[in-house]
């Protein structure tokens, strides 16, 4: 399926994101991802796929008066909604596809992947590009609120753009970071709960 397509698809569903979401999004569930996954002192932090915005308010909570928080989405009604949320001056909002950032390499102190790696492409190629991004004392962590088996039905019974969007089981996605060079990763994949967090330096 064609980045059009899935830009259009996403475009569209800008509007009722946040209602169709409400209910797998409670705002405690949204919160400790934050927690868990991005260092209180990061300084720059990147919002991959941050959609309507879920991450904002409790990242921009959580962050010193110093920080930049970069939302940053390919879909340009989503991405409206997420900085309407806020008129905080941390906030940064780039319309661009995650797979070619306008960005240096190793910027992001955390780059934060909240219910969008399998809509990233193939996983070993969107990781790469995603652990570039992160700085050299940096963690880069994915997050979704049910397991890979449940999302990953869930994408088939949608159909669509995003029908074949697969997410990999979170040991995979460990390994794969490894790979990459992680220095410590955690990675938790039950049907409520889907976690992993690679650190490149201790």
């Amino acid at each position: 399926m064609s980045d059009t397509a899935k830009r259009t698809y996403f475009n569209e569903l800008a509007a009722r994101w946040d209602e169709m979401l409400q209910t797998q999004h409670a705002s405690a569930r949204v919160a400790a991802f934050c927690e868990r996954a991005c260092p209180a002192g990061a300084r720059w932090v990147l919002d991959v796929g941050a959609g309507t915005g879920v991450l904002v308010l409790p990242l921009l909570e959580r962050l010193g008066s110093q920080a930049r928080l970069i939302e940053l989405d390919f879909a340009f009604e989503m991405l409206r909604r997420a900085v309407s949320k806020t008129s905080d001056a941390r906030l940064l909002a780039v319309c661009a596809d995650a797979m070619a950032m306008p960005f240096p390499p190793g910027l992001f102190d955390a780059v934060l992947c909240f219910g969008i790696l399998p809509h990233l492409g193939p996983a070993a190629h969107a990781l790469a590009r995603l652990w570039e991004a992160t700085a050299p004392a940096g963690v880069l962590a994915i997050g979704h609120l049910m397991g890979s088996s449940e999302l990953n039905a869930r994408h088939r019974s949608f159909g669509g753009p995003i029908a074949a969007d697969f997410l990999p089981e979170a040991d995979e996605v460990a390994r794969l970071l490894v790979e990459l060079g992680a220095v410590a990763v955690e990675a938790e994949d039950s049907p409520s709960e889907y976690f992993v967090r690679a650190s490149k330096g201790i």
